[in-house]
């Protein structure tokens, strides 16, 4: 059975090419000609070079293929690549689905944001039909990863095999780019000395890869699966960060008029690298998602954060970022 991934050169994409590797699936993975591949030093795959952007390039590496994983996405809160965000995330959405239509895979994996079905309005966690609601935020990210869903929901409704799944945060080993394991390295150099009132479900990249393939292997077709993680708020998980790196957690709380100034402010200035309205709606917001579909359906399990908190660290810390 041939195989396709994208996304394999980046944080989850790796991982998920590792879990398919240790089921003795050797996968075609679709990487650009410019990709850093530090990921993919030790995994097992058949490298096909092409663009998500080049649909030949797509239909090429999707040829006598039965499966898809569309892991690939692209993640900024600078509101100068609004454009970029759209046609990596949406555009590359859209050729993937429809060329996998054109050559009729028979089951298709994608990698949602969870961030493109909402948040929850308080600490509590939603399930995969709540009511979207994070429209009107004017963060570029946000709307370009609705539209995917969107564009993919479509797809769906006229026929298309696909099985969703959405991973909270993830932390790990593998994040090259520091996307998701700044707020680690940021804490632990003292440059993030304070927290904030919201909170996010914490998962381990490796948890969050297998609920990809798990999802393949036993989801039904049509079907959305949130693999959040530990819903937990920003100081208990600085708490348990903390605890790790041997430091104290932050003292300081900001409250949301104040963070929501620093990023309305910050914004412009910084063209979202420090502060900006994505960082807002991340930290001031609660984004708790229910998991036991996965776990039910699927047989998902999540290993302990701490685990996960050691082994970012260690990694960090291996390849000079700590």
């Amino acid at each position: 059975m041939k195989v396709l991934v994208t996304g394999a050169a980046g944080f989850i994409g790796s991982h998920v090419v590792r879990s398919l590797n240790r089921r003795g699936i050797r996968p075609r993975i679709l990487v650009r000609p410019t990709s850093n591949r530090t990921n993919l030093s030790d995994l097992d795959a058949e490298v096909i070079e092409g663009d998500l952007l080049d649909p030949p390039s797509v239909l090429r590496a999707l040829d006598g293929c039965e499966q898809l994983y569309h892991i690939a996405g692209f993640v900024s809160p600078r509101p100068s690549q609004r454009t970029l965000l759209f046609q990596n995330n949406v555009q590359a959405t859209i050729n993937v689905m429809d060329a996998a239509r054109q050559v009729g895979i028979a089951r298709i994996l994608y990698l949602g944001s969870t961030t493109a079905i909402g948040a929850s309005d308080g600490p509590y966690p939603i399930d995969e039909n709540a009511p979207y609601n994070l429209g009107g935020t004017g963060v570029a990210y946000f709307e370009a990863k609705r539209a995917a869903e969107l564009a993919v929901r479509e797809r769906v409704e006229d026929g298309l095999p696909v099985i969703s799944v959405y991973p909270g945060f993830c932390l790990g080993p593998g994040d090259i780019y520091l996307s998701s394991s700044k707020i680690i390295v940021s804490f632990a150099k003292g440059q993030l000395f304070f927290t904030t009132r919201g909170g996010i479900a914490f998962v381990d990249v490796p948890d969050a890869a297998e609920a990809a393939v798990l999802g393949m292997e036993r989801g039904r077709i049509g079907e959305r699966y949130f693999a959040g993680g530990h819903n937990l708020t920003y100081r208990e998980f600085f708490q348990r960060l903390a605890s790790v790196l041997g430091r104290r957690p932050p003292r300081l709380t900001l409250p949301n008029p104040v963070l929501r100034f620093l990023c309305v402010v910050g914004e412009p200035l910084t063209d979202g690298a420090v502060f900006s309205r994505l960082f807002y709606h991340i930290f001031a917001r609660y984004h708790w998602y229910d998991s036991s579909k996965a776990q039910r359906e699927l047989g998902w399990t999540m290993r302990p954060l701490e685990e996960t908190l050691r082994d970012a660290v260690a990694w960090l810390r291996q390849v000079g970022y700590l």
